[in-house]
């Protein structure tokens, strides 16, 4: 088989290792990339994925957990489409898993808030909303707009502030422990029979006849297929087999607070209650590059407008504040991208992982493998940044 030279973080320690083959190479251990390799291994396919560990800038460190539908879509009704048939699929995927794994991941379902502060706020989302129910497929949009008072009869364990006016709802909404799913979704990869390689952060890819050839600082793997899923890298690696696939990094910040008793039944944006008892407050949408240290001004307003929503959370105290990065397309929609001149190369890019896992595990296996895609596939391709 053939060696490689290599140098470890480009220091001056050498080593000589054995090339690794595997029909599918995965580049990303994040939660897009694990649920892409779990349904791959699944159809019996030698799969290795490649993971930088816990020194990525992993997605979901800062993901709340939502299995969002309502509000996306808006210019795309592929997107609104895949959402909708996503956050169906999760009731069986999530036991399937929890079966295959013993693993719990909190997965509820109860339908999703987002609340609006005023008038204004309100009157915005409802134009959304508006938008992208005329987008879609005739009575085939299930959210709507609440008033205040609708709102707080949805719940009656904690009061509302002053300034809340309304929220939008969907019954599809629901929420994951993020962390839980994956491990989860690792376990059930390795349980197939898939190869997981942390602390493999890849510096070279290169074609060699039918096989894609992928030097990392922890040895060199060939594979006939090749997935790039590795968030904000995967701009960066993509270039290296011809692609052009324009990801940038978004900042949120996330506030956690100290346990109470359950009271807030549903997940809502910017704010949820942990099985455990905590609340999650966040996010925000910040634009500084790969700089993940927390900033004490938008700390503060994340906790103002938690605040502002359920005045009680001021007596909580904030336990843990911290910040992670999203990965963000021009358009804020997924990238299913497969190479025009390799077609064995496909790139990956999102910000929805864990609401489209569910798809990531099954038809995003299928198109991979088989070459099958979906219905409308085409309009996530990055062709539509160049109209």
């Amino acid at each position: 088989m053939p060696e490689i030279f290599d140098r470890a973080n480009m220091g001056l320690s050498v080593s000589i290792r054995r090339e690794k083959i595997a029909e599918v190479l995965i580049i990303g251990g994040g939660i897009v990339g694990s649920a892409v390799a779990l349904g791959i291994a699944e159809r019996g396919a030698r799969v290795m994925m490649l993971d930088e560990g816990d020194c990525a800038f992993r997605a979901a460190r800062g993901n709340a957990g939502l299995v969002w539908y309502q509000g996306k879509g808006q210019g795309m009704r592929q997107y609104q489409e895949w959402t909708l048939e996503a956050t169906r699929g999760w009731p069986k995927f999530v036991d399937k898993l929890e079966e295959l794994t013993g693993i719990e991941v909190s997965y509820r379902k109860p339908g999703g808030l987002n609340f609006c502060l005023s008038e204004a706020e309100y009157k915005s989302r409802r134009d959304l909303i508006d938008k992208i129910r005329r987008e879609a497929e005739p009575d085939d949009y299930d959210c709507k707009m609440l008033d205040r008072t609708a709102v707080q009869e949805l719940l009656p364990t904690i009061k509302l502030g002053d300034s809340v006016f309304g929220a939008s709802y969907s019954v599809h909404d629901g929420h994951v422990n993020p962390l839980a799913l994956l491990r989860a979704l690792h376990a059930a990869f390795r349980g197939f029979g898939g190869y997981y390689y942390p602390g493999h952060s890849v510096f070279d890819i290169r074609q060699r006849a039918k096989q894609f050839v992928v030097q990392t600082f922890g040895g060199s793997f060939a594979a006939s297929k090749l997935v790039i899923a590795a968030g904000n890298g995967t701009g960066r690696l993509a270039q290296m087999v011809g692609m052009h696939i324009p990801v940038r990094p978004e900042k949120g910040e996330i506030l956690v607070t100290e346990r109470t008793r359950p009271c807030l039944p549903f997940p809502c944006n910017r704010i949820q209650q942990t099985a455990e008892g905590s609340f999650l407050l966040g996010a925000s949408q910040e634009d500084t590059g790969f700089d993940i240290q927390t900033n004490t001004r938008v700390i503060q307003c994340i906790s103002n407008r938690a605040r502002m929503v359920f005045p009680v959370l001021g007596k909580l105290k904030i336990i843990r504040s911290w910040a992670s990065l999203r990965v963000i397309t021009p358009d804020k929609m997924p990238i299913y991208e497969a190479s025009g001149s390799s077609p064995e190369v496909f790139a990956i890019a999102l910000h929805s992982g864990v609401t489209l896992a569910s798809l990531h595990a099954t038809k995003l296996a299928d198109w991979i493998m088989d070459g099958h895609a979906p219905a409308g596939f085409q309009n996530f391709r990055c062709r539509r940044f160049n109209v």
